[in-house]
């Protein structure tokens, strides 16, 4: 809800305490290896029948919403629901993303600054790159006969798409994949220190070539770029190249190489789509819904916030799922199915208000 509705709600409650439903308590923890398919599903669902807002103890305790109008109304409110304690559980604030850990003002800045390379123009001089470079992946792989999809299609895509769209090096896009799994593979231990050090490690080296070498690109953009009027430190570079290495190939490989898998368990929908190839952006769209690639994202709440007669004191950790909100029933009858004829649009794949992803034109 709005931050004058929290409030009005707020001085309201003062003057007249109202009954509030109890907070059920759920195990839930977002790092275990047993939450995957199918279920994570399950979960998801057992997280909306308990009601508006839940509670876990798992990783220090944290609330979580899982309902479709609750998250959307919560990634509207970025003043209950802060983002400065980072977007991972426990949000301790120790690892911060540009620009998604940072809140207006600073969240804006930054988001100027990197909507540089996914504007709408740099977008649309995209189309011809991206449109042979599919061409070109996608005929290799027929052409041998198949294989390994995401190795040979999924995962280069994005990468290359890099090289074109940010300025990075295609040595720097090589590493990217296995830098990127090493943090990921400590992740359920909370500890990806050393992955993304490494990565640091490779946009500094990345800023340094681009100081000699001043080719017409965005991180030679980066270099002179300002904040608030203030030139942007080498750190705030880093973080900024580092979200594009990161959230730019492992959301798309991840989307894509979904889609795929959907195709081929299903042959009807295939040999729907082969018949007539204009659906496909809705075949896209119900994959974004039915099979969210970035499945939750952390705030913490800045006051006491009331969700449909449920409170989350004022500083907890709140886990929002996109995952979930994206097969509420009351959002999308039948959720569980996957259906490119239903009307996909306004699902939460791409997040919701400042923080909805800098790259959904892409």
């Amino acid at each position: 809800m709005p931050a004058h509705e929290t409030s009005a709600l707020d001085s309201a409650a003062s003057r007249c305490p109202r009954d509030l439903s109890p907070v059920a308590g759920v195990e839930f923890d977002p790092y275990d290896v047993n939450l995957s398919e199918p279920l994570v599903w399950t979960k998801y669902s057992e997280l909306r029948a308990t009601g508006p807002v839940a509670h876990s103890p798992e990783r220090g305790g944290f609330y979580l919403l899982g309902r479709f109008a609750d998250v959307r109304a919560a990634l509207r409110d970025p003043e209950s629901f802060s983002s400065a304690s980072g977007h991972r559980i426990p949000t301790d604030g120790s690892q911060k993303s540009i620009p998604i850990d940072f809140d207006p003002p600073v969240h804006t800045d930054y988001r100027r600054i990197m909507t540089r390379a996914v504007s709408p123009d740099r977008v649309r001089q995209m189309r011809p790159f991206v449109h042979d470079l599919i061409t070109e992946l996608v005929g290799e792989f027929r052409n041998t006969g198949g294989g390994d999809f995401v190795r040979a299609v999924a995962l280069p895509l994005p990468l290359q798409v890099l090289t074109e769209l940010v300025g990075f090096s295609l040595g720097t896009v090589s590493r990217f994949r296995e830098l990127t799994e090493a943090m990921w593979s400590r992740i359920a231990d909370v500890d990806y220190s050393e992955g993304r050090g490494q990565i640091y490690e490779l946009m500094q080296a990345e800023l340094e070539d681009h100081r000699c070498g001043r080719k017409d690109d965005f991180v030679t953009w980066l270099l002179d770029a300002t904040a608030d009027g203030r030139e942007l430190t080498d750190d705030g570079r880093i973080r900024i190249l580092a979200t594009f290495a990161v959230a730019g190939h492992e959301t798309t490989m991840n989307a894509s190489s979904t889609l795929v898998w959907l195709l081929a368990s299903r042959p009807g929908l295939q040999d729907r789509l082969r018949a007539d190839p204009s659906q496909a952006p809705r075949y896209v769209e119900e994959m974004l819904r039915y099979r969210t690639p970035a499945q939750n994202f952390a705030r913490r709440t800045t006051c006491p916030v009331d969700v449909d007669g449920a409170q989350i004191p004022e500083g907890e950790a709140v886990l929002l799922s996109y995952a979930a909100a994206n097969r509420d029933p009351g959002k999308f009858p039948n959720p569980d199915h996957f259906d490119p004829d239903r009307d996909s649009r306004g699902h939460l794949a791409f997040g919701w208000g400042i923080h909805q992803c800098m790259g959904a034109a892409l």
